[in-house]
């Protein structure tokens, strides 16, 4: 009986939930997790039960098959999946182990269910890290050789222009050659700009870290912004926290980071919406100021999610953007210690979070990094 007694306190400690049933899929087990929570059931209220009468959230017919499965073939398996019915989207893994009583065979399956939500965010962050550290060992790579015969093409076009404009020249060859000329003249900035961004990832960074106030950062970025022409038909609402911490940034690299994130709000709104700016500070961030831009406009589809801060991956028509904005803006987050966060549900529009650690943390995180 303390043996006993002993196992279920093991059992009961685990920081999962675990249940198990039988072959009549009647609940045998169900431990202290699986009763804790806004979806718990109380232990006498599931042993005894079958499972499906208590998990009614899942299909019934897809749980008999997975169990069915485990019985069958005695073999472990594993499921990742999403659910909202905590109100936040968040991903577990289930694992299936089967169990034998005798030499008969498989007469229990054990479940255990796992909250990954922390661990895969962690994941799909150093896989973006790696992505943006390959982007820069190719972009030091072959910049300079891509750099040199722009020079080139930049100096004939701008010498051909000048040859245009003496006045022996006949006036169809100008016609002509000027509309190649203005052709030239566009793609070699675009493939510039393409570059320029390229060499934000490859350059040594060593960010010289201050103390900024992320509200003083937010109105100098509006002021930038007041006067360009998409920006001025949007309607701006700011919910500024006026009693925030200071946190160790660089402002100009900061201001970046939030034109490109209210430019986006812009686009996705056909420059005719809303955007809300909302600062604040979060406790349960680790001690971090947040801020927060959301726009009304047509949100971004769950399959793109991931790819948005990948380089070169835009939704924009093309010569509209190069698709490294949101990827610079990654890399300089990231520099200061903190992260972005996006949520979206097309159509309700898109709210993107900066999350940056308050004083000391992102000062010595900047440090190290220099």
């Amino acid at each position: 009986e303390e043996q006993r007694r002993f196992i279920e306190k093991i059992i009961d400690s685990l920081p999962v939930g675990l249940y198990v049933i039988d072959r009549a899929f009647r609940i045998q087990a169900w431990n202290r997790k699986r009763e804790t929570g806004m979806l718990g059931v109380s232990r006498e209220e599931a042993i005894g039960r079958t499972i499906f009468e208590i998990l009614h959230r899942q299909p019934a017919q897809r749980l008999r098959e997975e169990f069915d499965d485990v019985f069958a073939t005695g073999a472990i398996r594993q499921f990742d999946m999403e659910s909202a019915a905590l109100g936040e989207l968040r991903t577990y893994r289930v694992t299936k182990i089967p169990m034998a009583l005798d030499d008969a065979g498989v007469s229990h399956v054990i479940t255990i269910g796992e909250d990954t939500t922390a661990w895969t965010g962690a994941q799909a962050r150093m896989a973006q890290s790696e992505k943006l550290a390959a982007v820069g060992q190719l972009a030091a790579g072959v910049m300079h050789e891509i750099n040199n015969p722009l020079a080139t093409i930049g100096a004939c076009g701008e010498s051909m222009t000048l040859r245009l404009e003496e006045p022996d020249t006949d006036a169809r060859m100008r016609d002509a050659l000027g509309d190649y000329l203005r052709i030239i003249d566009l793609e070699v900035h675009r493939c510039k700009r393409i570059i320029d961004g390229l060499l934000d990832f490859s350059r040594p960074k060593e960010p010289v870290l201050m103390p900024a106030d992320i509200n003083l950062v937010l109105d100098e970025t509006l002021f930038l912004l007041k006067h360009h022409s998409a920006f001025r038909r949007m309607r701006v609402d700011t919910h500024f926290d006026r009693a925030l911490p200071l946190v160790s940034g660089n402002s100009e690299r900061l201001i970046q980071v939030f034109m490109a994130l209210l430019l986006n709000a812009c686009d996705a709104s056909a420059g005719a919406g809303r955007i809300d700016i909302t600062t604040s500070r979060e406790s349960s961030a680790g001690d971090a100021v947040v801020i927060a831009v959301r726009d009304d406009g047509h949100g971004i589809p769950r399959s793109e999610i991931s790819k948005i801060f990948d380089p070169f991956y835009t939704t924009k028509p093309p010569g509209r953007g190069t698709g490294l904005g949101l990827s610079i803006c990654y890399a300089v987050i990231a520099d200061h210690g903190g992260r972005i966060e996006v949520d979206s549900t097309p159509p309700a529009g898109t709210t993107f979070r900066v999350v940056l650690p308050v004083g000391d943390a992102a000062a010595s995180l900047g440090g190290q990094r220099a």
